[in-house]
C-alpha cells in the first residue's frame, strides 16, 4: 500500500504524532475499505500515546472516549478518532470491557478486534502494514472471519453476531465456517444487546448493501432473526423469499427497505405490531409514521382495479408526499406499476386534490356559508366532499362545493 493513498489531512494527523515520538496507524474498516477500492467516510487511527499524550500534541481534542482511551482529534474542520493501543479485559455485560489496558503493542491491540478483515493496520509514515491474523488472504478469498477463536469473540460483544451478517451483506462476502457455527450459541449475549444498537446495525445493512437479503437469509439461517423479529423468522420459505426478492428490489432507501420487509409479516392486529416492533427497535417517530403509512398502502389501490375513481382514492389515502415511495415499494414488489404510474401522473398534472385541505373551499367557508361554529362536524363535512371530488373531479369547483354544501352538512349533523 502507497502512504499517499491516505489523505492527506490523515497523514498530517500521524506525522505530527511521529515528530511528538509516537507510532501511528491507521486502522480497522478504513484499511479494509482502501484495500478494496471503496469509498472510505471515516478515518480510525491507533496510536502508541496516551490519551494526555495525544492531547498534548494538539491544539484542539474532544475525550470523545477517554475512558476507553479514544480522544478525537480536530483537523482542518473534521474530527478523527485516535484510541491508544490497547488491550480488553471481561465483558460481562456482553458489549463493552469491564476494564482496558492501555501500552500494549500493535498486534494485541488488533487482537481484541472482531474479524480479520478489520485488523488490519497501516502506518502511513513507515509505509509498514500489519496483518498478523491474515485479514488480507481472507479478503481476497471474500470471507469473513472471527479473530481468533470465533467464540470468545462473540461471547464478549453480541453484537458481533449481527454485525457478522451485515458484512457479508455489504462486502458480498461469505461467513467462514467457524465463524457461522459458533452463532447459534451466542444467541444469548447477543440478546443482551440493546435494540438501539440492533436498529443501527439493520440500518447499515439496508443502506450499504445492494443485497440486503444476505444479511436476513443469515440472520434467519442462525437464529439472529427469532431475536429481533420472530413474527418474519417464523415465516414459510415461499413468503420469506418473496420478502427478500422485494427488499433487494427497493432502493438503498432505509425506510422503503423496512416497509419492504414488513410488508411480509403477517400477524394479528399488523399495523398494531409493526408500530409497536418499530418503537421497540427504536425508530424515531417520523420513521414509525412512514414505514408504517407506507405497509399499510403498499397493497396499492383497492382490488388493484385501476379505474380513476379507485386509483384517486388510493392516492388520497396514501397522500402527496408518500406517492413516490409507495410506487417504489409497489415497483419492488413486481407490480405493474408500469400500468398504474401514468394514471397517477395524470392525476397530479390534472391538480386533483387528495386531502380535504385542498379542495377549493376551507372551514372557514363552511362556517361563513352556513353560519355555524366550529365543529368536529366541519372536518367531517369536508372529508365527504372529498369523497364525492375524488369519484368525479368535476364536483371539485367552488361553485359546485357550495352549491351542495347545505346537503352535505344535513347529512353529517342529522339526529345530532
Amino acid at each position: 500500500m502507497q502512504a499517499n493513498r491516505i489523505p492527506e489531512p490523515v497523514r498530517e494527523v500521524c506525522a505530527a504524532l511521529e515528530r511528538a515520538g509516537f507510532r501511528s496507524w491507521v486502522v480497522g474498516g478504513c484499511i479494509r475499505d482502501l484495500l478494496m477500492d471503496r469509498d472510505v467516510s471515516d478515518w480510525d487511527l491507533a496510536t502508541s500515546a496516551l490519551p494526555t499524550e495525544v492531547r498534548s500534541v494538539f491544539r484542539r481534542t474532544i475525550p470523545t472516549g477517554i475512558q476507553h482511551g479514544t480522544v478525537t482529534v480536530m483537523h482542518r474542520g473534521e474530527g478523527y478518532e485516535v484510541t491508544t493501543l490497547r488491550g480488553d479485559g471481561d465483558y460481562t455485560d456482553g458489549r463493552r470491557p469491564d476494564q482496558v489496558t492501555l501500552g500494549v503493542d500493535i498486534e494485541e491491540d488488533l487482537a481484541r478486534r472482531d474479524f480479520t478483515v478489520n485488523a488490519i493496520a497501516y502506518d502511513p509514515m513507515q509505509d509498514e502494514l500489519v496483518d498478523p491474523f491474515d485479514g488480507m488472504i481472507d479478503l481476497q478469498a471474500r470471507l469473513i472471519r472471527a479473530v481468533r477463536d470465533p467464540v470468545e469473540r462473540f461471547g464478549e460483544d453480541g453484537l458481533r453476531v449481527l454485525r457478522a451478517a451485515r458484512f457479508a451483506s455489504t462486502l458480498g462476502f461469505e461467513l467462514h465456517e467457524a465463524t457461522r457455527d459458533a452463532i447459534p450459541g451466542s444467541l444469548e449475549t447477543f440478546s443482551k444487546v440493546s435494540m438501539e444498537r440492533v436498529h443501527q446495525e439493520w440500518r447499515k445493512a439496508f443502506l450499504k448493501s445492494d443485497e440486503p437479503s444476505r444479511a436476513l437469509r443469515i440472520m434467519r439461517e442462525t437464529g439472529i432473526l427469532r431475536v429481533t423479529c420472530p413474527p418474519l423468522s417464523e415465516t414459510g420459505d415461499e413468503l420469506f423469499d418473496a420478502a427478500m426478492r422485494r427488499l433487494d428490489r427497493a432502493p438503498r432507501d432505509h425506510e422503503l427497505r423496512l416497509a419492504a420487509l414488513l410488508l411480509e409479516v403477517k400477524v394479528d392486529g399488523q399495523a398494531r405490531w409493526v408500530d409497536g416492533w418499530l418503537r421497540a427497535m427504536r425508530a424515531s417517530n417520523q420513521e414509525r409514521r412512514n414505514v408504517s403509512h407506507l405497509i399499510a398502502v403498499g397493497v396499492g389501490p383497492q382490488g388493484w382495479v385501476l379505474d380513476p375513481p379507485n386509483v384517486r382514492r388510493w392516492m388520497s389515502r396514501v397522500g402527496r408526499d408518500a406517492l413516490e415511495a409507495a410506487l417504489t415499494l409497489l415497483r419492488a414488489d413486481g407490480r405493474d406499476v408500469d400500468a398504474l404510474e401514468p394514471l397517477v401522473r395524470a392525476e397530479l398534472s390534472a391538480g386533483t386534490p387528495l386531502a380535504s385541505s385542498e379542495l377549493a373551499i376551507n372551514g372557514k367557508d363552511v362556517m361563513q356559508e352556513l353560519d355555524v361554529a366550529p365543529s368536529r362536524a366541519i372536518g367531517e363535512v369536508l372529508a365527504g366532499l372529498l369523497d364525492r371530488v375524488l369519484e368525479d373531479p368535476a364536483l371539485g369547483t367552488r361553485e359546485r362545493l357550495l352549491a351542495v354544501l347545505p346537503a352535505a352538512y344535513a347529512e353529517v349533523t342529522k339526529g345530532s
